[in-house]
């Protein structure tokens, strides 16, 4: 009785200091990154010139779409501030930042460099700042030479993968060596998509996989097990800085010793208190990994191989008598079970492929990490680039499981935290053997969400609005997977994503309201893989660099400019679709500018007067007041069912249109929480003081209406459970 009260107490004792060492870390950086000189000038915007340590590899980051208009990409990096003067005041301290800039930077880490730029808040928790660098840094001091090599490495490394085409050449940097600048958003997508993003770059996985190379290829020479795990140890270390030593490879290099120590002494028991120790040495070193959704997957992952791959090794083990067999199903199954409510709580979407997609990728992983990672150190490129060219098909059957397992829906759970909970009542069910109350609940679910899937967009749907963001994206059903497209939304993947869905694989005519970046950025999706007729487009080629970014993604499709008062048709399964183009005029119109983002542009917007059948539609784009008076005077407006909303609801409505279209539903295509206020809540009065059902993206995700106005949405309020 005494020695269990001692070992309780013993238990909370080491509890509470675990926390209170915790929490002392996490105070004491706390502290240090918003009580400094920085912190007090964040709020001035301050031209500032600092001197910095380079920590990580320069990366540029994707193309996004602000409002209107395409920011161009920019490359950041993480550096460690050692001397900043901020308005004729010099301060020598040692505070991580993000250094960010549209130009190039020719650094390397842990080379000393000096620039200057204006200093910004950042919502990144583990920098107190960040500097938008004006102009190019210069270097103070070179790197080390350790850094110098490995840089070559890599460089040389990525030239040689850049000559390998497909998915799969650009994957092997990724994997061998943490360099993901040949791999395009689509395949990192897929790869989420499909449970395999882990394999995007480098993991634990690949850690193991060159532990356990080292340890076989040292066992030919080296006798005593000891010296060979010293010696795969250094090599180890080696690998830490040819893939650099960023938080997330760091804590991959842990979760690998902990493995090893785990595979060396065979005990699970030591394991688990290796893998404890690892927790919180890494969370004490930096207390912000508690808060890092990969730190969370890391532990899980290691913990799901400790804990649950003996047993489900065992349990195998009664069908299945091949080890490497058994091994190669238990490692991924027993790491997805354990991660699945971290990945469910993090991202709302439980994928059903995801085990599957690993057991298929699995045997490829290791030699293409063990053959690329020879390749990168041989000096001479022609063998390095035969290395490359022979496990390249295996590099691309990754790419190829991830782009066929990507196209499975997933199950979309909105609230977080119901699907997490959800996952882990399904490990304990496993953990306790309730097998028939398993199948019995999965294929409940299976049932209901086929049921609740096939309900949208419904069999005869007329009329899609997407769900893009912030942004627009319409469809309109002709059958026989045709439908024509209106604005192509900001995002590729959103858009592409729609049309996958509603199985469009034919696009007859393409309009592209306005050459806005949030109505046009998404053209390449709907482009890909798809037959096209005609693009229309309006009259006006600004912005500039949209226009022109649209014009490359069309290549040798000429679009045709259209005008007030034509007319077209398109034969459909449910009615003839007639298009009458209401605006704009031939001549370019100038209205006065109202505030907010490009009025000019916006008003010359193409408007649509479309008729699917029985059903009539109007949708112009993000065309304002001005225009929208001038389509009244025009005498071609004619009473609508359908309205899309312009300008994705803003103020700035004409409610004499209003009263001459008579819309019975509203679409609104609206971001969640968008920055300009849309809807806005005098347009959501106007329509719904006219009797106007008022649908709009933000809330109901995307929206098909059919023959009989029944409108469909992709969220379930009653539920919030759905596949996407």
């Amino acid at each position: 009785m005494c020695v269990a009260v001692a070992q309780h107490r013993a238990v909370a004792a080491l509890a509470i200091a675990a926390l209170l060492t915790g929490a002392a870390s996490t105070g004491i950086r706390e502290l240090a990154l918003t009580h400094n000189f920085i912190a007090r000038n964040l709020t001035s915007k301050s031209f500032v010139h600092f001197e910095a340590t380079v920590k990580t590899d320069p990366v540029w980051g994707a193309t996004k779409v602000v409002g209107s208009r395409t920011k161009a990409p920019s490359q950041s990096m993480l550096v460690s501030i050692y001397r900043i003067t901020i308005n004729g005041t010099t301060q020598n301290l040692r505070l991580p930042m993000r250094i960010v800039s549209r130009s190039a930077l020719a650094v390397v880490p842990s080379e000393k460099i000096s620039g200057d730029g204006t200093l910004f808040a950042s919502n990144e928790r583990r920098v107190a700042g960040l500097i938008s660098v004006r102009g190019s840094v210069r270097m103070v001091r070179g790197p080390t030479r350790i850094m110098r090599w490995t840089t070559s490495i890599r460089s040389r490394f990525r030239a040689e993968a850049q000559r390998i085409a497909g998915a799969g050449g650009a994957l092997i940097p990724g994997l061998v060596e943490g360099d993901t600048s040949l791999e395009k958003s689509s395949f990192v997508t897929d790869m989420r998509r499909s449970g395999l993003t882990h394999l995007t770059a480098v993991s634990g996985e690949n850690f193991a996989i060159v532990a356990a190379f080292m340890m076989w290829l040292t066992q030919w020479f080296i006798r005593r097990q000891r010296l060979r795990i010293v010696c795969t140890a250094v090599v180890l270390i080696g690998f830490i800085f040819l893939v650099r030593p960023s938080p997330s490879v760091m804590r991959a290099t842990v979760m690998t010793a902990v493995m090893l120590v785990s595979r060396v002494r065979g005990v699970r028991s030591s394991a688990l208190p290796s893998l404890g120790f690892a927790i919180a040495l890494l969370i004490v070193v930096d207390p912000f990994q508690a808060i890092d959704p990969g730190f969370a997957l890391s532990v899980m992952a290691t913990a799901g191989i400790l804990l649950l791959s003996p047993a489900i090794a065992q349990f195998l083990g009664r069908w299945i008598h091949h080890p490497r067999l058994i091994e190669l199903i238990s490692l991924p199954v027993s790491a997805t079970i354990l991660c699945t409510p971290v990945i469910v709580a993090i991202s709302g979407q439980l994928s059903l492929i995801s085990i599957p997609a690993n057991m298929l990728v699995t045997l490829v992983v290791a030699p293409v990490t063990v053959v690329g990672f020879v390749a990168a150190l041989l000096p001479w490129t022609g063998l390095a680039h035969l290395l490359l060219v022979v496990i390249n098909p295996i590099s691309q059957w990754v790419a190829v499981v991830a782009e066929h397992c990507a196209r499975f829906p997933v199950v979309l759970l909105p609230k977080s935290f119901v699907g997490a909970l959800l996952a882990i009542v399904l490990i304990l069910l496993i953990r306790f053997k309730y097998w028939k109350t398993i199948g019995i609940s999965i294929a409940g679910l299976m049932i209901v969400l086929t049921v609740v899937g096939s309900s949208w967009p419904g069999a005869r749907w007329l009329i899609v609005n997407c769900d893009v963001g912030q942004g627009d994206g319409l469809v309109i059903n002709l059958g026989n997977h045709s439908g024509i497209v209106i604005d192509a939304g900001p995002d590729p993947l959103f858009m592409d994503k729609c049309l996958r869905t509603l199985g469009i694989d034919t696009v007859p005519l393409i309009v592209l309201s306005h050459y806005h970046a949030d109505h046009v950025t998404g053209l390449p999706a709907v482009l890909a893989g798809r037959r096209i007729g005609a693009v229309w487009v309006t009259n006006l080629d600004q912005p500039a660099t949209e226009y022109m970014m649209t014009m490359r993604a069309l290549g040798s499709i000429h679009p045709t400019v259209v005008h007030q008062g034509e007319v077209t048709s398109f034969p459909s399964l449910y009615g003839r679709v007639v298009i009458r183009i209401l605006w704009p005029q031939i001549t370019q119109d100038h209205f006065a500018s109202l505030p907010g983002d490009g009025s000019g542009i916006n008003n010359s917007s193409i408007a649509l007067d479309i008729t699917v059948g029985r059903v009539r539609l109007f949708a112009g784009g993000d065309i304002e007041p001005p225009a929208q008076a001038a389509i009244v005077e025009s005498g071609l407006v004619r009473s609508v069912d359908i309205l899309k909303v312009a300008h994705h609801g803003s103020a700035y409505q004409d409610n004499d249109l209003l009263n001459l279209l008579k819309p019975r539903v509203a679409l609104i295509s609206v971001g969640l929480g968008n920055p300009y206020g849309h809807p806005a809540s005098s347009t959501i009065a106007a329509l719904m003081a006219r009797g106007v059902h008022v649908y709009r993206t933000d809330r109901d995700g995307a929206i098909s209406v059919d023959a009989s106005l029944r409108i469909r949405t992709k969220k379930k309020a009653w539920w919030n459970i759905a596949w996407g």
